[in-house]
């Protein structure tokens, strides 16, 4: 039986001879003590309970400011490494962009010799061409004195 704070103001004792009967009070004690006693590990176990329960949420908390830290500190390893490729990424562009130009410097070189080599040789068939013709030129005139000698020797001959 649970009692109240009624029950206890409302329990009468009957009067004896001297007084209230003892054996009644007493037996009605023991159980006000027991029921106080339930009471108080009752509230006990509830302060045990909260005070876990605090700690847990204290821990709780913790955690919960550690993984908030440890999520900014990602978050801006995540922006440094970000910034570090498209730095890098800059870097190998701007590197590409140089080796292509020395590529094209270096190749448009080659183009003006090989244009310089082509003039030179065209200079050199047409240097090689007035050669022939001068020696075919001396040939064909070596030939007509030869055969104007050879004409002039039959005419001789003949006369």
């Amino acid at each position: 039986m649970k009692i109240t704070p009624l029950d206890i103001q409302q329990q009468k004792f009957r009067v004896r001879f001297r007084g209230f009967d003892m054996v009644e009070v007493d037996n009605f004690l023991d159980l006000l003590a027991n029921e106080f006693e339930e009471l108080v590990k009752e509230n006990h176990q509830l302060r045990e309970e909260d005070r876990r329960k605090l700690a847990r949420i204290n821990e709780l908390e913790a955690e919960e400011k550690e993984l908030r830290n440890t999520l900014v500190s990602a978050q801006r390893i995540t922006e440094e490494m970000k910034n570090n490729a498209r730095r890098e990424g800059e870097l190998i562009i701007a590197e590409a962009k140089g080796n292509a130009q020395r590529i094209f410097d270096s190749t448009q070189a080659q183009a003006l010799q090989v244009e310089a080599e082509i003039n030179q040789l065209k200079r050199q068939r047409v240097q090689f061409e007035a050669s022939l013709k001068a020696i075919i030129e001396m040939h064909l005139k070596m030939l007509e004195k030869f055969k104007e000698g050879a004409f002039d020797s039959e005419r001789s001959e003949g006369e």
